[in-house]
């Protein structure tokens, strides 16, 4: 059986030693903040990326749930859209832009 992760001999790296030994330490490296106490593993990984996919990156949820192998698009959908605010100002904006504004001064920014 092959593994992703092996040590330096044949035994199999366990995954609690990845991560207390590479991930978490290069997360802390790339500026994540994570406290002695928090738990952080491969499954933050799984979520942050999913979320930036979907809310920053724009793929199609359905491709993120095929990434994920989700039986369902709700569980995508529940667990990694959120509201963006900088995507929530954009589509206010693009609206703001859009109307007629009848005469009336059209505002500078919508907030």
């Amino acid at each position: 059986m092959e593994t992703a992760f092996k040590s330096d001999g044949a035994v199999p790296l366990a995954m609690s030693c990845f991560v207390a030994d590479h991930l978490r330490s290069a997360a802390i490296g790339a500026g994540v903040k994570i406290e002695k106490s928090q738990r952080f593993g491969l499954h933050n990984l799984r979520h942050s990326l999913s979320h930036w996919l979907v809310n920053k990156g724009k793929v199609e949820p359905k491709t993120v749930q095929s990434m994920l192998r989700h039986s369902k698009i709700q569980t995508t959908l529940d667990l990694y859209t959120q509201d963006d605010s900088d995507e929530m100002s954009t589509a206010q904006q693009l609206f703001a832009d859009a109307v007629d504004w009848c005469g009336l001064e059209k505002p500078t920014q919508v907030m």
